[in-house]
């Protein structure tokens, strides 16, 4: 019977039926809608896996929704979550604002919401209940620290970054940026020069760069800084076929820590990679059962991470499944 009302209420969600339906509380274990960004990196596959395979180990039923790098429909996603009355919702949100009328419609239906990944800008801190993941500043302020202490053993005059950021008005985007120039605002010599926008996406990180090459605006860039691995490697692909000998020349620091860019980072392509860990699903399973079992807990639930360069021993960097 259990696994009948599941598979009714699955089925409701993925045909998009928008009525409210009445369930069983007895009948099934909690309910947890979990609205994904998208599946635009392995990372992103990655984290995913790891919330559900964390929730479903502690016996939580999973309706997922992939938004598809949609906002609306991330919200909509939601709204149908909130309509078959499920017992909590994971929102991996796309950007940061836009989401306060959909999240008042799940606080009034006294239903909770954890925010996982990217922050969300609201008005009102009491329509979720904690936001679990990384610190997008230490990550761009770690970034920073590494380019900071490659100038401190440099002559040189200047040094000049292009910056290829991440979706607009993304938090991490926003925060990998601030904690970035905050670091290396130590440093005169160093300079963002030219700032281009990825979007998060390997193709559009190629787009850009080739571009940049083919206009001659690349050419007096000594440093390139991408807010994740999958631009960089798009933009290495556009070094690779229109200018193959810059690369050898260019500081590279990228951030997530996918197995493509950690190899590179072995073959000396890459000089530093700032980890940004995808694998939080132990740390929202313990803040869903913390929160549905009375306990309060932290707003802010930030995931360990560290920094992998070519100033340390690549040997002892773990083996990556993403």
């Amino acid at each position: 019977m259990k696994k009948f009302l599941f598979y009714l209420l699955t089925l409701f969600i993925l045909t998009g039926c928008t009525h409210a339906i009445d369930r069983d509380e007895d009948a099934l274990s909690p309910v947890v809608g979990f609205s994904q960004s998208g599946t635009e990196s392995n990372w992103r596959k990655a984290h995913t896996d790891s919330i559900i395979t964390e929730l479903e180990k502690e016996d939580y039923q999973v309706l997922y929704r992939n938004g598809f790098l949609n906002q609306e429909r991330q919200i909509q996603d939601i709204r149908r979550f909130i309509a078959y009355k499920v017992d909590l919702i994971i929102l991996a949100p796309l950007i940061e604002s836009g989401w306060d009328t959909v999240l008042t419609e799940a606080k009034d239906a006294g239903i909770p919401v954890v925010i996982v990944d990217r922050n969300i800008q609201t008005s009102d801190s009491d329509l979720y209940i904690t936001h679990v993941g990384p610190s997008f500043k230490a990550e761009g302020s770690r970034a920073g620290l590494y380019l900071s202490n490659y100038a401190s053993q440099s002559s040189e005059s200047t040094i000049n970054v292009l910056e290829l950021k991440g979706l607009e008005n993304a938090a991490s985007t926003t925060l990998r940026h601030e904690g970035f120039l905050e670091t290396i605002g130590r440093d005169n010599r160093i300079q963002v020069t030219q700032t281009l926008q990825g979007d998060f996406i390997r193709s559009k990180g190629r787009e850009v760069i080739r571009t940049a090459l083919q206009d001659g605006t690349f050419n007096a860039i000594d440093v390139l800084y991408s807010h994740n691995d999958e631009m960089t490697l798009g933009a290495l692909e556009a070094l690779r076929e229109l200018a193959p000998d810059k690369i050898d020349k260019l500081v590279i620091i990228s951030i997530d820590g996918q197995k493509d860019a950690i190899d590179l980072l072995k073959e000396g392509t890459i000089n530093c990679i700032v980890e940004c860990n995808p694998h939080v699903g132990w740390y929202v399973v313990n803040a869903v059962s913390r929160h549905l079992a009375g306990s309060k807990i932290p707003k802010e639930i930030y995931v360990p991470e560290t920094v992998f360069s070519d100033q340390g021993d690549l040997t002892t960097i773990p083996t990556r499944n993403y």
